[in-house]
């Protein structure tokens, strides 16, 4: 999968996610700099999270190492921590684990404002399909076959 698809599918699991711990309010852009990916609200406890993307490629930039950084050390205006949600796939999810050990960001003591959110990669298009049958069968799901005449 090329990276900006697989961007989209991590970003959408992490607003999925998010969605389920009831964070749904979309808060307007702030023009704090750099901005997250993705910054929304509780609706009726008014707490703000973040959330990033991490793609394997992403975890030797120095640019995604400051923005992990900078997102996990900002605070509120009541200096409480800012929950930080990292959506990265299962099997970089190890190596995301022990950058952010490495960068201080999580440890034993540190860190428990930083969840990462482990994303299943999309299942693989199934093979031994042709496009034409796979065509048909996606026009005729959900609906009832015609009996057979006797």
């Amino acid at each position: 999968m090329e990276e900006s698809a697989t961007r989209s599918h991590l970003r959408r699991g992490l607003e999925a996610h998010l969605a389920e711990l009831g964070y749904s309010g979309v808060r307007a852009r702030t023009s704090a700099t750099p901005a997250p990916e993705v910054v929304r609200v509780n609706p009726v406890r008014g707490r703000i999270v973040y959330g990033e993307t991490v793609l394997r490629s992403d975890l030797r930039s120095r640019r995604c190492r400051e923005r992990l950084v900078s997102f996990s050390q900002r605070r509120t205006r009541h200096r409480s921590s800012i929950l930080f949600f990292i959506a990265v796939s299962e099997e970089d999810r190890p190596a995301l684990e022990a950058l952010l050990e490495e960068l201080d960001i999580r440890s034993a003591v540190r860190g428990g404002h930083v969840h990462v959110v482990s994303v299943v990669a999309p299942e693989a298009k199934r093979a031994g399909r042709s496009a034409g049958a796979s065509s048909s069968t996606n026009r005729n799901r959900g609906r009832a076959r015609p009996s057979p005449k006797n």
